[in-house]
Parts: structure tokens; sequence; C-alpha cells
């Protein structure tokens, strides 16, 4: 059975939306996508999802991490950020594997008490990050990134990436954002940056996944590595989640089979004093 992964989308208009080509990733990678609104309750989503999905959308409000509105922000949707944060602490709790991409790694950092730069350009030396999908193709190679060797991510990206020695691997990527990761947040460690220093992929410190990558992967044919990760861990979730529905199930067995034993022993006794009881009609 194909695990679900969960896509959050962002609302518009009355409609929710999200990238179709994360749609093809995910089905290529052996998943089900599913398409939930951030308008909802995340609690709905915890209840089916073997694997959630955090992708692009608008600007993260700065009041999530402590920080007053830059005049450098654009687009942003309190409501998703509040959806997203609450689900990402949630899906921690229930170890429900996540993979964010660009605004999707942003928010598990600001979910678990990370910071944001506003703008990449606060950034001394940046290089360019915000290209703008249309004025460029977007599975064009923008800039480098490198990724630590010991890191989830690497191992997930190995054979993909120009390795060049025990501590060095790297890979160019897309590039469409305008805000980054500026201290990460608890339980959270930065294992990938491109040339300027700024946090390119951040990842869980445990061994749990929860992964995030700044670059768009989706648009990236040697990227679908990351999405057949995210499926490979729903679905062991899914397995998890199966296993201890059947031991709970066994156990409810187990516990009527003793109450209707108990009962058919109560009866039975009731029925021997009944039994042995002396017969007062008789003269």
């Amino acid at each position: 059975m194909r695990p679900i992964i969960a896509i959050i989308g962002t609302s518009r208009d009355g409609y929710t939306l999200a990238n179709t080509y994360h749609f093809r990733r995910v089905l290529e990678a052996g998943g089900l996508p599913v398409l939930f609104s951030p308008e909802g309750d995340p609690e709905d989503v915890i209840e089916v999802a073997d694997g959630i999905l955090l992708v692009e959308g608008p600007d993260i409000h700065p009041r999530f991490y402590g920080e007053d509105p830059s005049p450098n922000l654009r687009d942003v949707d309190v409501t998703k950020d509040e959806f997203e944060i609450a689900l990402v602490k949630l899906a921690i709790e229930g170890e429900i594997p996540i993979l964010g991409v660009g605004r999707g790694m942003q928010i598990i950092n600001v979910a678990l008490g990370g910071t944001l730069y506003q703008d990449v350009y606060e950034i001394p030396k940046a290089i360019k990050h915000d290209w703008e999908i249309g004025r460029v193709r977007p599975d064009q190679k923008l800039h480098t990134v490198r990724v630590k060797t010991d890191s989830k991510l690497y191992n997930i990206l190995k054979d993909v990436l120009v390795i060049e020695g025990t501590n060095d691997a790297w890979t160019w990527v897309n590039s469409f954002h305008h805000q980054a990761v500026k201290r990460v947040g608890e339980g959270l460690r930065q294992v990938a940056f491109s040339v300027d220093g700024l946090i390119e992929g951040i990842e869980s410190t445990d061994e749990s996944f929860v992964i995030g990558v700044q670059w768009q992967p989706e648009y990236l044919d040697e990227m679908k590595v990351l999405y057949e990760a995210l499926v490979k861990a729903a679905l062991g979730h899914q397995e998890r989640k199966h296993e201890i529905e059947l031991i709970r199930l066994e156990e409810e067995a187990k516990k009527r089979l003793a109450q209707e034993t108990m009962e058919q022993d109560e009866t039975h006794r009731t029925l021997e004093t009944t039994d042995s009881l002396p017969d007062t009609n008789q003269t």
C-alpha cells in the first residue's frame, strides 16, 4: 500500500494550490500525494499522513521568531505559518517523516525555535539567491552547494554529488528564495552551504527523518532521490503504525476474551451453587 504523503498547499482566492511537480515526484517515488489546506486542522493531517512534504510559498512572518517586519519582507500568510508550525511539532512528536523544500525548510527551522534572515542580502557578500522562475528555467543550475559528508542528506545525495575527499562533496542547484535560515532550531543541525556561507540544508540531530533543503528539488531530475528517501521513511512509519494497531487489537481481543471467561466462570459458579442447595419442598 502506497504511503500517504501530505502536501500542504497555499490558500488563494478560495483555492488550495501547490506545484504539481511535487505530486509527480512523490508518485514516481511510490507514494500517494494528498493535498491539504492550511486553513484546516493540523491534527487531521497527522491522523492520516505517513509522511509530510512542506513546500514553497510566501514569506514566513518574522513575529514567529521574535522580530518585526523588515522593509524587504514580501507576501505573508500568517494562517499558513501557524498551521505548518503546529504541524511540524505534532509530526515530530508522532515520529512522522518530514521533508521541507524552500520555505518548507525555513518553517521547520522556525517551528523548532530557529530564526531567519528576512532577506538574504542582509548577509555580507551574499551571492544571488532570488532568481525568478519565468526569467530563468527552473531546472537551471545556478550556484553550488557543499554537503557535510557525515549527514543523512549526504547519504541520500551521495550518488549525485561530486566528491573531492573525505569531507568535501558538492553539487549544482537552482535557487529561488530571498529568505534564509539564520540560527538553526533546537534538535537541528546545518549540513549544506552555498559559497557565501548561507545554510542550504538542515536535518534532525537524532535518527528521525526531518530534512530540509533550500533549493527546489522538484525541478531537478537527479534530486528525485530526496522524494524517494521521504517515501521510504514514510513506508517505514506506515508499517510501524500498522504493527502498533495490530498489537492494540490483539490486546483488546485478549481483554474481551478474559472478560468473557470471567463471566462464564461466574455463571458456572452460580449454577453449581444453585444445584447444591437442599430441596426444602421434600417431606
